[in-house]
């Protein structure tokens, strides 16, 4: 339940700032952990902002969500999800090339 919310969460976020390309989720095994990865073709996400956007009610200046615009929970929730799940949740990006959201899971957590 907990890691469907995870990933609802972060396929949610990539669709809304994805308007033309892809995303895709996939996952695979890391040792005594499971990846699972969401990328996207989307706006992508300055690096001095990588860790600002784990932060409650923050959002990226300037973004324009496809449809809708979010409060800010998403995705300091899916991280704090993922460490109660005994995990974590990385981001890697680039402004214009899009997005990868990385959440590592302990093999024995889902």
């Amino acid at each position: 339940m907990l890691l469907a919310q995870v990933l609802r969460n972060l396929l949610t976020n990539a669709l809304k700032f994805t308007e033309a390309g892809s995303v895709r989720l996939s996952a695979r095994p890391a040792g005594a952990e499971v990846e699972f990865v969401v990328s996207d073709t989307g706006t992508g996400i300055p690096p001095e902002l990588h860790e600002r956007i784990f932060e409650e009610f923050y959002q990226v200046p300037g973004s324009k969500p496809i449809s809708g615009r979010g409060t800010g929970l998403g995705l300091p929730y899916a991280r704090r999800l993922a460490g109660i799940l005994g995990g974590g949740l990385r981001v890697d990006s680039v402004p214009g090339e899009g997005s990868t959201f990385t959440l590592q899971l302990p093999v024995d957590a889902s």
